[in-house]
């Protein structure tokens, strides 16, 4: 069975992908309503909640496999909850999964933007070499 996952923080990164799945699927624009993403505290990375009328840009990654899925279940850990949403593309809405923080987390997630650019740009080191 193939999946769809909708991500919105690291796993929308190519090189992350790579490294977790040996390959990079194709990745789709996509929004999630009613949800908002927001900075982990204590933490480098977003998580998503519930809330009415917030909007969380991302993008569909498929396919998937099962074995696949269960790799990114390992890799997100305790701290989050595998859902079935509905996100809209630009070809209409696609049933997919989405991490969520878990139930007893939510208190963890803030109101700080989380942007991947603004990851990447903190990943990056701070020196270059001069030849």
């Amino acid at each position: 069975m193939r999946h769809g996952l909708f991500v919105y923080g690291t796993l929308q990164l190519p090189e992350k992908l790579q490294s977790l799945l040996g390959r990079v699927p194709s990745l789709e624009p996509a929004t999630l309503h009613d949800y908002r993403c927001g900075l982990v505290a204590r933490a480098d990375f977003p998580g998503i909640v519930p809330q009415q009328d917030s909007v969380v840009n991302g993008q569909v990654l498929a396919p998937l496999d099962q074995s696949e899925l269960e790799i990114l279940d390992q890799y997100e850990g305790e701290l989050y909850q595998r859902l079935r949403v509905t996100v809209m593309t630009a070809r209409g809405p696609v049933n997919v999964w989405v991490y969520a923080i878990a139930p007893w987390a939510r208190g963890r997630v803030t109101e700080q933007v989380w942007t991947v650019e603004d990851y990447r740009a903190r990943k990056q080191p701070r020196w270059t070499y001069r030849y």
